[in-house]
């Protein structure tokens, strides 16, 4: 008579737990290595978004008008410099409709170019008045034969006293960048005003409002601005915590800004 080998119950109840602690320990390590991947990707998108916003905003900070920055601790505010040159004749004192200046390099053109010279005060800066470092809006002539270039004001202007370098800038219109509600935005286009605007008195909409980053958490004012003096340029003091879930990434980081009016 022949006997059929096989398994007893116990074995395969043994065989059972084994498999199922092997499976168990199995889905444990792969949950803790998903989790791993997904933690570590998180902080590294959290670190890209926070170099992308404060390289933005470093690099306009370098390229702002001098004497033009200025903090309310939620925005800070600046005044964009698209070129520079020297000047030859300058209307001090008394209002003209024009200056005159060598000839700038590069395509230089806008409708809403302004000529400052000497610009210290920030406040003489944001009023636009007459006498003032800030002209009405500019229009540029080609050179003429002696390769001198008329600046022609939208209206008459003086300015207060010449710069000790005979130097002006070209500027546009002021930016401010804001944290408000948990993320970082710039504004533009939305004119000159006397006292600094708040986030809530911006624009609202595209484009002059732009996402720069978000998962922003305020623990300390954002922007601090140390103003120039005779032997240090103006410093802006940066100071960002970005948070996604459980993650928190803080940068402080300080931006020189030239000092050369």
């Amino acid at each position: 008579m022949r006997h059929h080998a096989g398994f007893s119950l116990v074995e395969l109840v043994v065989v059972i737990l084994v498999l199922g602690i092997l499976a168990a320990g199995s889905v444990t390590y792969i949950r803790h290595a998903s989790l791993g991947y997904a933690s570590a990707l998180d902080r590294s998108e959290l670190a890209s978004n926070a170099r992308l916003a404060l390289g933005r905003l470093e690099r306009e900070l370098r390229n702002a008008l001098p004497g033009s920055l200025r903090s309310n601790g939620q925005c800070i505010e600046f005044v964009e410099a698209d070129a520079g040159g020297s000047y030859l004749q300058l209307p001090v004192g008394s209002s003209e409709d024009h200056a005159v200046s060598v000839p700038l390099i590069g395509n230089i053109g806008g409708d809403s170019l302004r000529m400052a010279v000497f610009p210290v005060q920030v406040a003489d800066i944001y009023a636009l008045a007459s006498p003032g470092p800030v002209s009405p809006a500019v229009t540029l002539e080609p050179p003429d034969a002696e390769g001198k270039v008329r600046v022609n004001f939208a209206a008459p202007h003086a300015f207060p006293e010449h710069s000790p370098t005979s130097r002006f800038y070209l500027i546009s219109q002021p930016v401010s960048y804001c944290v408000h509600e948990g993320r970082l935005w710039r504004f533009s286009d939305y004119g000159f005003m006397n006292s600094q605007p708040a986030p809530t008195s911006l624009p609202a909409n595209m484009p002059q409002r732009g996402l720069v980053g978000t998962g922003l958490q305020l623990d300390n004012p954002p922007f601090e601005v140390e103003a120039a003096s005779l032997t240090r340029n103006a410093v802006v003091s940066i100071d960002l915590m970005f948070v996604s879930g459980d993650d928190r990434l803080r940068i402080r980081h300080s931006v020189q800004v030239r000092n050369v009016p």
